[in-house]
């Protein structure tokens, strides 16, 4: 987010937890163009993961771009109860959903809407 995504490619591979690793360098790998190598990390965390990570998988379809993947994944979180949802409010990784209508539905099931 800062512009400076070969620091954060080395700082995410140095990340100790897995998962995490996985959602940065996806979200890293995207920012630097590098389709094929976000891909994977994103498979993989979907493989290893998608039972604990929703929300995780989420971060890395919105920052994408692909705001269907994002919306299916949010419903799972949100099934899953997974703890991440806390965060849709302040999230850049979640800006490219704000547009959407169903947004604003999410934000009503989680009890954050006005």
């Amino acid at each position: 987010m800062q512009g400076r995504p070969e620091e954060a490619l080395a700082a995410y591979r140095e990340e100790l937890l897995k998962y995490a690793r996985l959602l940065g360098t996806a979200l890293t790998y995207h920012a630097l163009g590098r389709a094929a190598d976000s891909d994977a990390a994103l498979n993989a965390l979907v493989e290893q993961y998608s039972d604990s990570c929703a929300y995780q998988i989420v971060v890395i379809l919105a920052f994408r771009g692909d705001i269907e993947g994002a919306f299916g994944w949010l419903e799972r979180a949100y099934t899953q109860r997974d703890h991440g949802l806390q965060a849709v409010l302040h999230s850049v990784f979640l800006n490219n959903l704000r547009g959407d209508p169903r947004w604003r539905a999410l934000l009503s099931k989680l009890g954050l809407a006005d």
